[in-house]
């Protein structure tokens, strides 16, 4: 086992979590032969120092407190090599007491601060955002439209 890589993860994983994934790719970014980063991946696995389901959690959190949907998480997550079930997601959600409506209410209201009145643009403009977070489009429209209140009469068009 090569001593450096072990150290370099070691190194590492002091600072943060890491999946082993990234903790492969930052290896091989230091140019470590490949045989050298699976001998120093595997003594870190068997020493119990690499904890990618407590990774995933952060990151699912990470994911969740920006606001970004379950379906966006878990695309995320799959970009990353990583795994979690909707059940997983879902429980971490119910875990901080969050929903993905509300979620979508305290974005709409970030976008919207002060401003009582939006015309048909800016309403538009702040629904393509909520839906650039992953969130479903009906959704977002009926969480948006509830935070404007009912005197946002020409949102109430199906014009999308």
């Amino acid at each position: 086992m090569s001593t450096k890589a072990f150290t370099y993860i070691v190194k590492l994983l002091s600072a943060r979590e890491y999946s082993e994934h990234k903790l492969r790719e930052k290896l091989k970014e230091k140019k470590f032969p490949a045989n050298e980063i699976e001998d120093a991946l595997s003594e870190i696995k068997a020493r119990g120092h690499l904890k990618e389901e407590v990774y995933t959690e952060a990151r699912i959190r990470g994911f969740m407190n920006k606001s970004y949907s379950v379906n966006y998480i878990r695309q995320k997550l799959a970009q990353e090599h990583l795994v979690a079930s909707e059940e997983t997601i879902q429980e971490i959600f119910e875990d901080n007491n969050m929903s993905e409506e509300q979620q979508i209410e305290r974005l709409a209201r970030k976008k919207i601060g002060m401003k009582t009145d939006l015309d048909f643009d800016q309403q538009s403009k702040i629904l393509r955002y909520l839906i650039s977070k992953g969130h479903d489009f009906s959704l977002s429209k009926k969480v948006l439209k509830s935070v404007m209140g009912e005197n946002s009469a020409d949102f109430e068009s199906d014009a999308y």
